[in-house]
């Protein structure tokens, strides 16, 4: 088949195939990985021209080869068109082309983007080809010498930790009791509540919870959902039943400010949690809240969006983590985003689309958003350029309906940003601070 215009694949010649070869192997996640499995051979093809880059796993090693032998076929393709691959393996690829899970759930069939091929050994080694794909681009364009900042953790994470863990109880319905998991940081006047994503926990805030200058200025709180990382399930809670629920949540946050007696408390959270955030807002004359920091947040979000990728099933330790994490900007430091990866490889089994229950559909303030009283309770909208889940279109579309809320898109962020980046998150969360405080009802 004739190469299409801008094919990639046919300008790679036996030079470039060494160095992807070269730094897929010498890249430490991968060797972590490969050294689980064996004679693993997937291709990077273009479905309009047919080319295609295949990977062979044996022994823990790689090897790559354009196009494919009788002898040696791929398990499994993923396909999309030369287009697409030119901005996957671009040295800054654009939203949604950081990830292939970003191009099967925004682009999907009807565009060329498809698996094909043994989808079990796509889902099993999904972990493989993610890193390989992010091999090839850094083959493609080198990036520069890691500097010690680079794979870093931030000054103020280097001391002995001063976060301090609890536990409490609260009845929730219908998971029963519960003893729920709690931390705390700083000493300032203004409490905060944050909230953490969709089948992860309350890890995702501690950057910012060991931050100095927030510490000087805010009192921080965030736990840990029923069933979720240090939380124990409820005494109703079930191995694989729970489902979150608007009026779950709301109890649940309610509960804590009410046991951990904050008084005119801001509340942050992102994706599940920055969408409860706006249900929040719609109530917080009664839970005393007096701001709202909703990141990654809209009013509705409908679950066929996201069917392509969340419903195929396999080992949720892998597949949970590899099917979010690739909403994190690509220019993220490596540090963070496996972080991130660990949390949501963490969790306890069907907690993760539990939750989804909420983010999808379970979620619906369409209707309600106009409701919203920004001088009770001003809200300020926060959304990573990098998030194809929730978009910074999607989100401002939201803010729009609610009157004197202000929406800012996040440069260089992704889904998860007081998490992949703190550093480059904190400025924005303390514009949004600012303007809660100088806008907030002091009533």
């Amino acid at each position: 088949m004739a190469a299409a215009a801008g094919d990639l694949f046919s300008t790679i010649d036996s030079t470039k195939l060494g160095q992807i070869e070269a730094t897929v192997n010498g890249d430490a996640e991968f060797k972590a990985s490969a050294n689980k499995v064996d004679n693993v051979r997937f291709g990077v093809r273009a479905a309009d021209s047919g080319n295609r880059l295949l990977f062979s796993i044996q022994q823990g090693k790689a090897a790559v080869q354009q196009g494919s032998t009788p002898d040696c076929t791929p398990q499994f393709d993923l396909n999309a068109q030369s287009s697409h691959w030119q901005e996957v393996f671009a040295a800054v690829p654009k939203r949604p082309f950081q990830s292939y899970w970003g191009m099967l759930r925004l682009l999907g069939q009807s565009s060329g983007v498809e698996v094909t091929g043994d989808k079990g050994a796509f889902t099993k080694h999904a972990r493989l080809w993610r890193i390989v794909l992010d091999c090839v681009r850094d083959a493609l364009h080198p990036p520069p010498a890691m500097s010690a900042q680079e794979e870093y953790i931030l000054d103020d994470e280097r001391d002995d930790d001063s976060i301090v863990g609890h536990y409490t109880w609260l009845t929730l319905t219908p998971v029963g009791k519960c003893k729920i998991f709690y931390e705390t940081s700083g000493s300032g006047e203004q409490n905060i509540l944050f909230l953490h994503t969709a089948g992860a926990d309350s890890r995702q805030y501690h950057s910012l919870m060991l931050n100095k200058a927030l510490q000087r200025r805010c009192t921080m709180y965030a736990f840990d959902l029923p069933g979720h990382g240090r939380s124990f399930p409820g005494t109703h809670q079930y191995p694989q039943s729970y489902a979150n629920s608007e009026d779950f949540y709301i109890s649940a946050i309610h509960q804590m400010i009410v046991k951990l007696k904050l008084k005119r408390v801001i509340v942050s959270g992102a994706s599940m949690g920055g969408q409860v955030c706006l249900a929040v807002a719609l109530r917080a004359k009664e839970m005393d809240v007096r701001g709202v920091i909703p990141c990654e947040a809209c009013d509705y979000l409908p679950a066929q969006q996201a069917s392509a990728i969340y419903s195929l099933q396999g080992d949720e330790a892998i597949l949970n983590a590899e099917r979010v994490c690739g909403m994190m900007s690509p220019s993220s430091p490596a540090l963070y985003k496996r972080l991130n990866w660990w949390l949501y490889s963490a969790q306890a089994s069907q907690i993760f689309p539990g939750d989804l229950k909420f983010y999808f559909e379970g979620w619906d303030g369409r209707d309600r958003m106009a409701l919203i009283d920004t001088a009770l309770c001003p809200v300020y909208m926060l959304t990573g350029e990098y998030d194809y889940s929730c978009s910074p279109e999607t989100s401002r579309r939201t803010a729009d309906k609610i009157q004197g809320a202000v929406f800012e898109e996040m440069k260089g962020l992704g889904h998860f940003p007081f998490s992949e980046d703190p550093e480059q998150f904190l400025p924005y969360f303390i514009k949004a601070l600012d303007h809660i405080e100088k806008n907030g009802d002091e009533k």
